[in-house]
């Protein structure tokens, strides 16, 4: 794992080298790059991916839950699980509760890819944080997560 010297923090712009908008931007910009190549085995991309981990970790009743939870617009879900569908991924099942809806489940072969894409963003997200020691990269998934779900709590008021 590399650490940053203070020449790379010096090449920071001034000014908004404190600015949290600009540094979760640009982190969010590299994270963007190297998951990109971590997900392109999926339909879809990102969006793919979760959606596959909705249907094979049943987060999501059905198909317009899981485009609720995923800020997908249901349109859009239609085609991404169709291509999830056709890709052998997934599967509409009949929800016994309710015959007129279709519950989205991972198949195996949805869940062998699920693993092996997961490993692959772990291996992403590492170049990511690279400048993190192991401890301190925990601790900023654990502070991020703080800060997401307070915020997603709080505009479901």
């Amino acid at each position: 794992m590399g650490r940053v010297t203070g020449s790379a923090i010096d090449a920071l712009p001034q000014g908004l080298d404190d600015n949290l908008g600009w540094l979760l931007g640009q982190a969010c910009r590299a994270h963007g790059a190297v998951l990109e190549r971590a997900v392109s085995d999926l339909p879809h991309g990102l969006r793919g991916f979760q959606a596959l981990c909705g249907a094979v970790y049943g987060s999501a009743r059905n198909q317009a839950q899981l485009g609720r939870q995923l800020d997908i617009d249901r349109t859009v879900m239609v085609y991404l699980v169709d291509d999830l569908v056709a890709a052998g991924l997934v599967e509409r099942v009949v929800d016994p509760d309710d015959r007129r809806n279709k519950l989205i489940r991972g198949t195996e072969a949805g869940r062998k890819l699920l693993d092996k894409t997961k490993a692959a963003i772990l291996a992403a997200e590492a170049e990511v944080l690279a400048p993190l020691a192991p401890k301190e990269q925990d601790r900023f998934r654990e502070m991020l997560r703080a800060v997401v779900a307070h915020n997603l709590v709080n505009s479901r008021m």
